[in-house]
């Protein structure tokens, strides 16, 4: 049993605005590998792209959403009974940016009144935080607590240096089944490879990085790292599903058919003040417009944030000034749209993602100049 509430408490804190209004939310995923966890060999996935769950969203009750006109002028052939990313653009960001499909549907969805949403989680990032979470949350200093996005931005930084050797030290201690007997040699592992790369890292993220490793050889346990599935770093996705439902408590949420997804959240009994509740129901996509818009949204939006995460800053600055001219324009009205989606709330933008990749994401987006 879950208490929407409960779960939609700590964003409540946050003073998010307009998270209460009735709003419909229309979904697509990308990116879901269902599992990910640590074999012998390494990662069950080889190619670890940025997990995309979203689409578009718009004020009041579920309405008739009209594709004729855009699939029209998309030129899609009669045999197509769906829109799919896949009818529009294939390859990698940069392909996508360069087509005409994906320059005639970014400016419709400009035109109407429709937002987009989306929950972005990096599989990787998400997999080594507990390891600063579990130190603040057994140590609970609160300026320490304070710079926890600033922590987990630099241990991540840190192992994804060398992917391989991070892989290794996960096999080795059973990850995130640490265990308190293994916790000191793990804890001094990852202070031998700080002090290997000190050079990589600002001097004071060194510092405070390695201050706060220092800090977890003298504590009791690393409640996140005991007791848990050994090598297994996300067991399943439907809880990003059931974070937002909770958060729109007032929204409807309309999801694409995935059989995987239904049967996990007919799992769960969702209450509101001890009363059975319920905000969302699955639609086929051939049947609901939103699905669809939402399927493009996501493959594009998936593709932005897999590119971002996988490139330094002066890469994509170099990329940037050598984009062409559809692309430019591509990227700018993508831009636009998620500056209108977060104008109306940030809610409706929700990154799990290193800082790092957050800053390289907005100077992608909205240009050399947007962040100094």
């Amino acid at each position: 049993m879950i208490d929407i509430n409960e779960m939609r408490k700590p964003m409540l804190a946050m003073g998010l605005p307009r998270i209460n209004e009735a709003y419909t939310l229309y979904y697509d995923e990308t990116n879901n590998i269902r599992r990910l966890h640590i074999r012998s060999d390494g990662l069950n996935v080889k190619d670890l792209k940025v997990f995309v769950l979203g689409g578009v969203v718009h004020r009041g009750d579920p309405r008739e959403l009209s594709l004729a006109a855009l699939t029209t002028e998309l030129r899609l052939q009669p045999s197509i009974k769906e829109m799919k990313f896949k009818h529009l653009a294939d390859g990698d960001l940069l392909d996508a940016l360069d087509t005409r499909k994906i320059e005639i549907f970014l400016d419709w969805l400009l035109a109407q009144d429709l937002e987009v949403h989306f929950f972005a989680l990096d599989p990787l990032y998400w997999s080594v935080v507990d390891v600063i979470d579990s130190i603040l949350a057994e140590h609970r200093e609160p300026r320490l607590s304070a710079a926890h996005q600033n922590l987990k931005n630099d241990l991540y930084g840190l192992l994804r240096l060398n992917p391989d050797h991070t892989i290794d030290l996960f096999q080795r201690y059973d990850y995130p089944d640490v265990g308190a007997a293994r916790r000191p040699a793990f804890v001094a592992e990852l202070l031998d490879l700080l002090e290997q790369h000190e050079d990589a890292f600002p001097h004071f993220s060194y510092y405070m990085l390695k201050g706060t490793l220092q800090i977890a050889r003298g504590l009791e346990r690393l409640p996140f790292l005991e007791d848990e599935t050994p090598n297994v770093l996300i067991d399943r996705f439907g809880m990003f599903f059931l974070q937002r439902l909770c958060l729109f408590k007032n929204a409807r949420h309309i999801l694409d058919v995935e059989p995987a997804i239904r049967d996990e959240l007919a799992r769960h009994t969702l209450v509101d003040a001890g009363k059975p509740f319920e905000n969302f129901g699955f639609a086929e996509s051939h049947e609901e417009p939103g699905v669809q818009i939402s399927d493009v949204v996501v493959g594009l939006l998936g593709r932005l944030f897999t590119f971002v995460v996988a490139h330094d800053r002066d890469a994509l600055d170099v990329i940037r000034e050598s984009l062409t001219e559809r692309q430019t324009g591509n990227l700018a009205s993508l831009s636009r749209l998620l500056a209108r989606s977060l104008a109306e709330t940030p809610a409706f933008l929700h990154f799990t993602l290193s800082l790092e990749d957050h800053y390289k994401l907005w100077r992608l987006v909205d240009g050399p100049n947007a962040v100094s």
